[in-house]
């Protein structure tokens, strides 16, 4: 058997830009260091829904965290997670490790630290008591290049208050 049982979840773009506001997409379709370096270690993937495809669509105009921080938003997410975190639910119980995520810095439903729809899986995370511990990140840049090994790459470990190490996190970014 070659499995290794760790697997990561990532947000839908990561593995389809075209769900992306148009204007924001960072590859053509698939962001490849991101597959190379999961392939490298093993990791299997779980690829989220994109909240905001299937809330807005294909067409839907860039938006802020506090436009999407909604009572609509939240709820429509809640649905779509669901499934996942039944299925992370599982894998957990049967010995699989879910050694993290992958978010969008910046996105305002994917950036880990504060992200709508990101803070709704790991509530829903933390209620079915799966865990998701550290995350990763495709940094805010216009070429959205992941790589491990830079700062950029790594958001960090999730805290039970996250709002705290999200707040921690920004600041550190503004003084480097």
């Amino acid at each position: 058997m070659k499995r290794n049982k760790k697997i990561i979840v990532t947000s839908h773009c990561v593995l389809n830009q075209n769900a992306v506001v148009a204007e924001l997409a960072r590859s053509n379709g698939v962001m490849t260091s991101v597959i190379e370096w999961s392939h490298e270690q093993g990791y299997g993937i779980i690829q989220l829904p994109c909240p905001e495809f299937t809330f807005l669509g294909p067409e839907r105009p860039p938006m802020t965290v506090e436009q999407y921080d909604t009572p609509e938003f939240h709820a429509h997410n809640r649905k779509i997670l669901a499934p996942v975190i039944e299925q992370l639910q599982v894998y957990q119980n049967h010995g699989y490790t879910i050694v993290g995520g992958l978010g969008i810095a910046g996105s305002p439903s994917c950036d880990p630290g504060k992200g709508v729809f990101m803070q709704d899986l790991l509530d829903m995370a933390n209620e079915a008591d799966v865990h998701i511990d550290f995350f990763w990140q495709i940094p805010n840049t216009v070429e959205g290049h992941f790589d491990p090994t830079d700062d950029k790459s790594i958001f960090g470990p999730i805290t039970a208050d996250r709002k705290t190490s999200a707040t921690s996190r920004q600041a550190n970014d503004l003084n480097n």
